[in-house]
């Protein structure tokens, strides 16, 4: 899969900007992994903001530390062959294979950060045995 076809897979839907990479803001970053103009447009309930082309587990943006909710996220896209730079510093939490992907929710503890990768794929034997699998309660989440 080319990196605009992971775009507009799990980056366009929902998008306020548009709902493919023609839109007209489409900005692929190399270094960030993702197309930086996408926000994201939809809400389950009063501030539970979505990236609608992620699975549950890893579609929500979360809140900013003033209590109000957050309209982008960091999702890093990884092609087949590629994959984070896992370590102490950048530690996946959270993991699922789903359709040949795997989602991984990786935190930054020392600087509070969080990245959604998306691993073309990927499969749970990458990340460590301390990652949590999501899979196995998945319909578990709202």
């Amino acid at each position: 899969m080319t990196i605009d076809q992971m775009v507009e897979e799990f980056q366009c839907p929902g998008c306020v900007l548009g709902s493919d990479t023609s839109c007209g803001s489409y900005n692929y970053d190399a270094n960030e992994l993702r197309c930086i103009s996408h926000v994201c447009g939809t809400m389950i309930g009063f501030g539970n903001t979505v990236a609608l082309g992620l699975p549950k587990g890893f579609n929500k943006t979360g809140w900013h530390k003033d209590g109000t909710p957050r309209n982008k996220m960091s999702i890093r896209l990884y092609p087949e062959g590629q994959k984070p730079a896992w370590d102490h510093l950048n530690v996946p939490v959270w993991a699922m294979e789903e359709n040949g992907f795997l989602f991984v929710r990786t935190f930054a503890p020392r600087i509070d950060a969080t990245w959604v990768d998306v691993i073309e794929g990927g499969n749970m034997g990458m990340v460590p045995e301390s990652t949590i699998d999501v899979g196995e309660f998945v319909d578990e989440i709202d």
